[in-house]
């Protein structure tokens, strides 16, 4: 088996290699992901996530949904799966949306296929109906993208829900779902892979 970023064979480099057993990733790869456990308030709810949004992570994560890499859809919650299990026992996965152009140019729901590994329950009952990607936009802008997020009528939410998504950069996606699930009585927790160094304190 060899390391699905750089191609290196795993289980034949160093002894640490050897420990990571079935990591998809090298140890060197691994080692340039800057893991650290965030916690912070968003909106009065309680965020984590696992890593700080670097090159390392990005280069990774744009090779799996933006060039449709559908192999490395387990290195991302690799290292802290267990620690999700545990503290979103009992939770309801909810997928924060993307636009239905992005989907179909990808072909698959990356991050449904990313929390498949929890065993968890998934379900994704946003719609995103602004495709508009957010990077570089203006305040007003983002709000725009805010308010396209719309809660699917046939969605069934348990009482328990942790939103997840990849990354939160802005936080733009996360708010216009909050918007969206206004006035349910939920007990929200919300968790991205990694976070952006704007939320690090």
């Amino acid at each position: 088996m060899r390391c699905l970023m750089c191609g290196k064979e795993l289980g034949y480099g160093s002894l640490s290699d050897i420990i990571s057993g079935e990591d998809p990733l090298c140890m060197d790869c691994r080692r340039q992901w800057r893991k650290r456990q965030i916690s912070f308030r968003f909106e009065g709810l309680r965020l984590r996530s696992s890593y700080v949004y670097n090159d390392a992570f990005s280069k990774c994560l744009i090779q799996y949904k933006e060039l449709a890499d559908e192999a490395l859809k387990d290195v991302f919650l690799y290292e802290n799966l267990r620690w999700f299990q545990r503290v979103y026992r009992g939770y309801q996965l909810v997928m924060m949306p993307s636009s239905f152009q992005k989907i179909q140019n990808r072909g698959f729901s990356h991050l449904r296929k990313m929390f498949e590994c929890t065993g968890m329950e998934i379900i994704e009952p946003f719609i995103k109906i602004d495709s508009t990607d957010q990077k570089g936009k203006s305040r007003i802008m983002r709000h725009a993208i805010e308010s396209g997020i719309v809660l699917r009528a046939d969605a069934r939410l348990n009482e328990k829900i942790v939103l997840c998504d990849d990354t939160i950069t802005t936080g733009s996606t996360l708010r216009g779902a909050l918007k969206a699930l206004h006035g349910k009585q939920l007990k929200i927790g919300i968790y991205t892979v990694s976070a952006n160094y704007r939320w690090l304190k």
